[in-house]
Parts: structure tokens; sequence; C-alpha cells
């Protein structure tokens, strides 16, 4: 389950051959999202041929990103066409095919492409053992965020199609949610012309179909127009495969009968908190400083449209930005400033001594405790002097959670924090404060306080 945490850096995830500490954690962190919101990651991939037939919905897939020529025509006659593709990439070949990374990077910023994993070399995978499975599955896409710093999906397509229950547990345990296979097959690698592809797309299309070609078959690119402008006249749409298989979810990540689940669609809902896409939350994933700091200052009804210019900024790397029109941008520099004139969050002095934010480092377990205490004592008086200090709901043993790896400064907003269920602890009376805290538990967190009613002063 490795690939369901991000390590963030723009989107991308980190390479699996991390060290056994990193591993171990995110697996640690993986597990208490499952326990809380059910089994969104499977233990096995599920393994799927086409979508529900529900719909008059296509999409096709493309494999093999080793020949840059028929490869890049493939994709801009896509980009061209504006059609939606999943595209299942080899890791082997990416470090030495950088125009092809930068033109699928191209269609993934136009919201058009997503990229799914073919394995690092594109062996038959059946016939390897299981640790040999596990160092090939997972390659191509690690392969391309490494290139790219470009996001992935737990989407993967086991060469040749050869597969089989044991290549679907280790494709799970390597965080695949689904083993894509297909039920509409043109056999555009073995040299067929463009009008061949074309005609064999067009006469096995129907509601759910998911085609199989390849972005370096010679005459895949002249095929495409023709695929998409005549199944578009017959009423169907194009669409990616997370998007055929997300069906009427919120996200395909998201288990939506879950009290993440819940807490998630609510704050999206209310446009506190958003997935990276239309498909994808990423409830296991970190969560920036500056991102919580965002949501922070929207749940807390703090933020106002309009940034504040005139105002110095208040941590030297997060300076006010502008797009290219010259209009101020609000993110990151106008909510860290609000969540810092609120006493919400605050910064550290830097190597030269000027104050810095690090607004993009992952916000740890007892961060988001500190915010979410100041949240609760400052705008809704729990636990402030001359309030309702007492008003905390007790624990089964009649008194306040205590954590024994809780640091002292942060043992009263952690005690106040588990007090008000905004967050728990773990078995031995553990808090795991430098864990990283996961976007579904800011989520469940920030719902909760939601729900905590304010107190009046003397109440």
């Amino acid at each position: 389950m490795r690939r369901a945490t991000i390590t963030v850096r723009a989107g991308g995830l980190s390479l699996r051959r991390v060290a056994t500490y990193t591993v171990t954690m995110a697996l640690l962190a993986s597990l208490w999202l499952w326990l809380l919101s059910g089994p969104v990651w499977a233990a096995s991939a599920s393994v799927v041929y086409r979508g529900p037939t529900e719909a008059k919905l296509i999409a096709l897939t493309f494999d093999d990103n080793t020949t840059v020529t028929p490869a890049l025509a493939t994709l801009r006659a896509l980009e061209k066409d504006k059609v939606p593709a999943t595209l299942f990439v080899i890791g082997s070949a990416v470090a030495g095919t950088p125009a092809i990374n930068a033109e699928i990077v191209k269609g993934m910023s136009e919201g058009l492409f997503e990229v799914g994993d073919h394995s690092w070399s594109h062996p038959v995978l059946k016939g390897l053992s299981s640790s040999a499975l596990a160092r090939q599955i997972g390659g191509g896409v690690d392969a391309f965020r490494q290139a790219t710093g470009a996001r992935t999906v737990p989407l993967f397509r086991p060469p040749y199609g050869s597969t089989d229950a044991r290549v679907a547990a280790v494709a799970g345990s390597e965080g695949f949610s689904y083993l894509v296979l297909w039920d509409v097959d043109p056999r555009d690698w073995a040299g067929g012309s463009a009008s061949s592809i074309a005609s064999h797309v067009i006469s096995h299309a129907h509601k759910g179909a998911i085609v199989v070609m390849h972005l370096s078959a010679q005459h895949t690119a002249g095929a495409i127009h023709t695929i998409v402008s005549t199944l578009r006249a017959r009423g169907y749409e194009f669409v990616n495969v997370s998007t055929m298989l997300k069906g009427e979810r919120l996200f395909l990540d998201v288990d939506g009968g879950s009290q993440a689940g819940t807490a998630i669609a609510r704050l999206v809902r209310l446009g506190f908190m958003s997935g990276y896409d239309g498909n994808y939350f990423g409830p296991a994933d970190a969560i920036t400083r500056a991102q919580v700091a965002k949501v922070a200052t929207l749940v807390a009804g703090l933020h106002t449209p309009q940034v504040d210019e005139g105002r110095p900024a208040s941590y030297a790397d997060v300076p006010l930005r502008r797009n290219s029109a010259g209009q101020a941008l609000a993110y990151p520099y106008d909510f860290v400033e609000e969540a810092s004139a609120a006493g919400l969050v605050a910064g550290a002095p830097g190597p030269d001594g000027a104050m810095v934010f690090r607004p993009n480092e992952a916000i740890t377990r007892v961060q988001l405790a500190q915010i979410l205490a100041r949240m609760a004592r400052q705008l809704k008086g729990y636990g402030s002097e001359g309030t309702a200090a007492q008003a905390l709901p007790e624990t089964g043993s009649g008194a306040q959670p205590a954590f024994a790896d809780v640091p002292a400064y942060a043992a009263a907003d952690v005690s106040l924090v588990a007090g008000l269920g905004l967050m728990s602890g773990y078995a031995g009376a553990e808090f795991r404060p430098w864990q990283g805290a996961l976007r579904a538990q800011v989520a469940l967190a920030m719902s909760r306080y939601l729900d905590l009613p304010a107190l009046s002063r003397g109440n």
C-alpha cells in the first residue's frame, strides 16, 4: 500500500525503494485509514475487462511508451480531438524518451491523460517469483514520477495481459486498486493500417468498452480521428478508465459510506477541500502545512475573498504571488497570513534569521492537533480561562486522554483535541505525534470541529 501515500512534491509519489522506516510508517498510516474508513485499498487488485454498461462510455487505453515518433503522433492526435485516455507506461523506457514524457504531462495538464503502470521492463509476469513481481509492478509509474514529478493513478496493466491471482495480489500489495485488462483489441501492434484499426474499434464498440492500443504502433495515430468522430456521432463519450470505474461515486478512492468518506464529501461540498481531480481525493496521502492553513482558515470562517496586498509577508518563504495577468493569488499567501493573524499557525526563524513557514512541508499529527486546539480555544471557547474549561467530554476512565509520546509543549493541545473527539490516538497510549497527518484525517477532524458547539463565556 506504499503507493497510497504521497510525499508532497507537486503531486508526485516517492520511489518505492525508500528506507524501511518510511515504508513502515506509511503502512501504519494506511492501516489506520483502513480501520477508520473501511477497505478502500483491497488486498488484491480488482481485475477489470470492461466498465459499467449503463452509459455509452468508452475508455481508450494505450501501452508501450517506447518509440518516440509514433508515440508523439498518437498523443497529439488525442490532444487535437480532446480525447481522454489512460496511458500505461514501461519504466525502463521512461528515461530514454523525455519527449514522450513531456507530451504526456502536457496532456495531463489539459485534463486528458492519466498514467498507470505497465511494469518496469515488460516481462511475462506469471512466471516470476513474488519478489521479482514486486520489483516489476510499479516500476513504470515510479520511473515516470521520478522523471516528471507528475501524479500517477493506482491502475496496473500486466504486460501481454498475462495475469493470475498471484499477480493481482502482488499488485494490490504494491498499492494498485485495479488490474486493467480490455475487451476490445484491434491488434494495432501487428502493423495493420489506420483504417483497419479504426474499423475494428468502431465495429466492436459498446457501452463500457475498454480498448487497448499502443502508443508505439506505426498506424495508430492515423486511426484516432476516425474512431473518435464516428463514435461521438453515435452518442458515445470517451473517458479515462478511472472515470469509467468511478461511476456515480464522488471519488474512486474514497468509501462514501465510511466516517472518513462522509467527512471528505462534506468538506468537498462546502469548498473547504478538493480532490486532485474528479476521480481521486488521495485519502491516505500526506498534506502540506500550507494546505492545512487553507483548510483551517476556510473551516473557521476567517477567509475573505479580497487578497490583502498591502501588508508585508510574514514569512520569507510565503510571498505574495501573481498570475500572468498580474492578479494576486490567494494561495498560499493569503490563507497563511489569515491563519497566522488568527493565531492558528506559526512559523520559525530560518537560517538567516528571517521567519519561515515551510509551506510545502508535510504537516505532522502534532502540528494538526495544535491547530485544532487553537481553533477550539480561540474560536469556540474550549479550555479558555473564564469559559467552560471543564466542558470536555470525559473518556471512559473519567480522565482526559494522556499520551506518553507527546512532547510536553503540545500535551495540553493534544489532550484537548483528543478530549473533544477531534483526533484519537493508537493502542498503547500512543499518539504518534511525528507521523504525517493524512488528508482523510484532516477532513475527519475538521468535520468534527464543524459539529463542535461554540461555548459562551461563563457557560
